[in-house]
């Protein structure tokens, strides 16, 4: 479980010589996402999610490759297991200096893999298998009170029976099902917000101190920040709704220069670590900041390796695998995390007017949705795992799982009934 649902980014530049060729692949790809002849994202080991996107270049900064992967298992081993197991060679070929070897190309991927500054899952530590594996104990149950014997057979019944006989029903008819009640992790987390806690108070005299100074640089600057003019009402001038809306789910790829200085940069980390650590140890049960449609997101922090003269150009990428409608998830994120998203962009080029950090800027819902429009960029290939699954889906599909077999209150066996 600890291996399970981890963040991985890499990021390569493109050999000027092969970009038309990686263009080509990557629309065969996305043409025919299980069916083509070149690479399958299904094909790739305990995978929840999966992207590659076109980062353009700019001056000295050349044109980049982001794959961005969900998956489970260790780092070194998940590339071992995919370079091994798949066809990824045909889209990093098209990469500088990629390596023919097997081998060299696990520890060129590592070489090339970014850190997430932040990353939140709705399911932490649920892997791909088990996600699967609860969907269909899920549909075995409905399938058994979906028949007419079944609705016969079980009307009339406290709640409690029907639990026992659909364990029975799923136990003799789908042997191979895992329905054992797995931990789910409560002592991890209880452990994680101690640990968390006692950080906070350590470094709290520390921030005492430093924070009056840090404010009054802080507002000097946002009273010169210049935010970027605002089309009313939201344009998207880069058609990017046509490549959404296509199953339950969909996803955003961002990218946005960070602020010039020192300043800027040590706040945004400030911000992303201490959300990192909220969605490591709090928001565990599919809620981030009471936003529920979120499957996965990071964070990555792009500092420029290319620039030779001049300021260096780091740059803030963001990827979200969300449920719903483009225009439902920036309204959630306003709703509900305006306070989250404004201390983290606040820190970069364009953004909309802030007050002290926290205050205005994603509050202005038109500004805020046009700016994230203008920096949001297509994605060539994007893959989900569970494409007919909401969060709630693959939420209620564990828990329905762990207690088939008992383990609750009376209360709470009536509360599990109603879910199926």
């Amino acid at each position: 479980m600890r291996d399970a649902t981890q963040a991985l980014t890499v990021i390569a530049p493109i050999d000027p010589a092969k970009r038309a060729l990686l263009d080509e692949r990557l629309n065969q790809i996305s043409d025919d996402i299980d069916g083509n002849a070149l690479f399958r994202p299904k094909d790739l080991p305990h995978t929840h999610f999966m992207r590659f996107v076109v980062i353009e270049g700019a001056g000295e900064i050349p044109a980049l490759l982001a794959w961005e992967s969900n998956h489970d298992k260790r780092r070194d081993e998940y590339l071992a297991l995919v370079v091994h197991g798949s066809a990824i060679e045909r889209i990093f070929e098209c990469c500088t200096g990629f390596p023919r070897q097997l081998d060299d190309q696990v520890r060129w991927l590592v070489e090339h893999s970014h850190r997430a500054a932040a990353f939140y899952t709705a399911y932490r530590g649920v892997p791909r298998e088990q996600v699967h594996n609860d969907r269909t104990v899920h549909d075995a149950i409905r399938e058994a009170l979906d028949t007419h014997d079944g609705r016969g057979a079980f009307a009339g019944l406290p709640p409690r029976e029907i639990q026992r006989q659909l364990c029975e029903h799923v136990r003799v008819n789908k042997p191979a099902l895992d329905i054992t009640q797995s931990d789910d992790q409560e002592l991890r987390w209880l452990v994680g917000k101690l640990l968390a806690v006692g950080a906070a108070l350590v470094l709290l005299p520390f921030l005492l101190v430093v924070a009056p100074f840090w404010y009054a640089v802080l507002r000097g600057k946002e009273k010169t920040d210049i935010p970027e003019p605002t089309n009313r009402p939201v344009h998207d001038d880069k058609h990017l709704a046509e490549l959404e809306d296509r199953v339950t789910q969909n996803q955003l790829t961002h990218i946005v220069d960070i602020k010039p200085g020192w300043f800027r940069h040590a706040t945004l980390l400030f911000v992303l670590t201490a959300i990192d650590l909220i969605a490591r140890v709090y928001s565990v049960r599919g809620d981030l900041g009471g936003i529920t449609s979120i499957h996965f997101a990071r964070w990555v922090i792009l500092r420029d390796r290319w620039t030779k003269r001049g300021a260096k150009r780091h740059r803030l990428l963001f990827f979200s695998n969300y449920d719903g409608s483009w225009e439902s998830y920036l309204g959630e994120f306003i709703d509900r995390a305006s306070y989250g998203l404004t201390g983290v962009w606040s820190n970069t080029v364009g953004f909309p007017r802030t007050q002290g950090l926290l205050g205005a800027g994603a509050r202005d819902e038109e500004a805020f949705k046009q700016w994230t429009r203008n920096h949001q960029i297509p994605t060539q290939v994007w893959w989900s795992g569970v494409p007919d699954s909401t969060v709630q889906n693959v939420l209620d599909d564990l828990w329905i799982r762990r207690y088939l077999d008992g383990g609750l209150a009376d209360d709470e066996v009536s509360t599990w009934v109603r879910k199926l």
